[in-house]
């Protein structure tokens, strides 16, 4: 799905009003849109407190208000201006909230204010994505109450297209101080996904992105996309009837040394919850009977013979992961140096990666593509000097341009790209990723969907999209972050893979959605 500047998507929203769509419609659907999400991601969430703005994006919160209040949530609406400084949306919205409930709290805002506990959401309508400039007056205080409240009191904040505040800034120039903008936990993109929630730099206050389709028709490509589960659902194919085990692929799981078991067991479980047909682990000789004892009992474990020969299981390979655990000395490269001759697809992560920092040549040498997944601190080794978080995107078409590789540069926004391809970039996962082993489990999705048959930037950008959706699956089922587990992410991936197939019948747009109003 295209990311747009800000200019696009109200250039997108006056295209619509001249055919005919009127802004009230509009309105109409993106709150019954969000409100779907809103009730998916926090199906336990009893009371809402929604803090409403006098433009339009107020008026999209009272939507959202009303549809909570009619699924039996208990609602609380504060304004944050008198209400006869409502825009003319805004107004029509707050009768419309009215009429059904008339008993629904309509507060106006006050420093005193009874946030949420835990199993709160407060819902951000307060500034829409044409507020220009620094917060200020109540808006500011508004922000830093709710920031210093979310901090302490631990209710979720989502925020309604663009978390307020934020539209001030850029990716070369994000906020110094924590209350120049809403901190967010979810933020409900309308229509499109704006440049500004698409910055590393600036997703400390955008959170997890969710992205309401603006249209089913298909729009021109421009350089720069989000993943989304509608548009992934299709590249993972049903299976025939007729099948075979190997018709899955042969994925083998090159990692792990003595001291770094874990690392090649976590890949294999990941590959085999996301389908490879048959999985091998090839580790260090002195490290094998320890991963054997460890691995699920469907992988086959053996140790990469001494006298330096390629195993015929590495030869015989449909795809191969390479790296985790597997330590850099002279033995990995010779290693790295064989699993290139193959000719399958290789995928390259962590100690691979910090070998081939040293040796570049190798890619010369890789006789199949070739895909890397290196987080930040790898990057750096890989091109030799350290960068900014506003360089992501140079460093990784420069590098991808020179050695013509796929490439999952990890971070809050993972970027994925591949010579003459678009940057795509993640919207799944959450904070509870951010634990030793994740890289792993991500390496063993991809590696199974290589060993599957799907094209590298393929198997890329659908396995770092159920990677986070299976982080997201287990935080919705737990209520915390803290103590998220790879082992949790394998088991969940069965679930991710049935949610990203039901997103593909649920992406009509907010242009078709209008037409189904009266």
């Amino acid at each position: 799905m295209d990311i747009l500047s800000i200019k696009e998507m109200v250039a997108r929203e006056e295209e619509a009003f001249r055919s005919g769509v009127t802004a009230a419609k509009l309105m109409e659907a993106a709150g019954e849109a969000m409100t779907h999400r809103i009730t998916a991601i926090y199906p336990h969430a009893r009371k809402i407190l929604v803090l409403v703005g006098k433009g339009n994006n107020g008026g999209d919160g009272l939507v959202v208000a009303r549809h909570l209040a009619s699924s039996g949530r208990l609602v609380q609406v504060i304004l944050t201006a008198p209400e006869n400084q409502l825009g003319e949306l805004p107004r029509m919205q707050m009768d419309s909230l009215r009429r059904p409930f008339p008993n629904l709290e309509i507060l106006p805002w006050r420093d005193d204010l009874d946030f949420p506990g835990s199993d709160g959401v407060v819902i951000d309508a307060l500034l829409g994505i044409q507020a220009h400039g620094a917060l200020r007056g109540t808006i500011a205080e508004v922000v830093a109450k709710l920031n210093a409240a979310r901090a302490e009191r631990f209710f979720r904040t989502v925020a309604l297209d663009l978390p307020s505040g934020l539209a001030a800034y850029e990716k070369d120039r994000p906020p110094q101080d924590r209350d120049a903008a809403v901190v967010a936990d979810v933020t409900l993109a309308v229509g499109f996904a704006k440049e500004a929630l698409c910055h590393e730099a600036l997703s400390a206050w955008v959170g997890r992105l969710e992205v309401i389709p603006w249209s089913q028709a298909k729009f021109q490509s421009v350089p720069q996309q989000v993943l989304v589960g509608h548009e992934l659902a299709r590249l993972l194919p049903r299976r025939n009837a007729l099948s075979h085990k190997r018709d899955f692929g042969r994925l083998v799981i090159v990692a792990g040394n003595l001291g770094f078991t874990g690392a090649p067991i976590l890949c294999a479980q990941a590959a085999q919850a996301m389908g490879a047909g048959l999985i091998s682990v090839v580790t260090r000789d002195d490290a094998a009977a320890i991963v054997a004892a460890q691995a699920p009992p469907e992988a086959m474990v053996s140790g990469w013979p001494k006298n330096g020969k390629t195993p015929e299981v590495v030869s015989q390979a449909s795809a191969i992961v390479i790296g985790p655990g597997l330590s850099v000395d002279a033995q990995t490269t010779d290693i790295l140096r064989a699993v290139l001759a193959v000719g399958c697809p290789v995928l390259i992560d962590a100690d691979g990666l910090n070998a081939l920092a040293k040796n570049l040549e190798l890619l010369r040498e890789a006789k199949g593509p070739v895909l890397l997944t290196p987080h930040p601190g790898e990057m750096s080794r890989l091109i030799g000097r350290k960068f900014a978080v506003d360089e992501r995107e140079s460093v990784a078409r420069e590098f991808v341009d020179k050695h013509n590789v796929t490439l999952v540069l990890k971070g809050t926004r993972t970027l994925i790209t591949a010579l003459g391809q678009p940057f795509f970039i993640n919207t799944t996962g959450n904070p509870g990723l951010s634990t030793g082993g994740s890289g792993d489990t991500l390496s063993g999705i991809v590696g199974a969907l290589l060993a599957q048959g799907l094209s590298p930037l393929d198997a890329a950008r659908l396995g770092v999209w159920l990677h986070g959706h299976a982080a997201d699956l287990v935080l919705a089922e737990r209520g915390c972050e803290e103590g998220l587990t790879p082992t949790m992410l394998s088991a969940h991936l069965g679930a991710a893979l049935v949610s990203l197939r039901a997103q593909a019948v649920e992406s009509i747009g907010l242009l078709e959605r209008v037409k189904t109003f009266r």
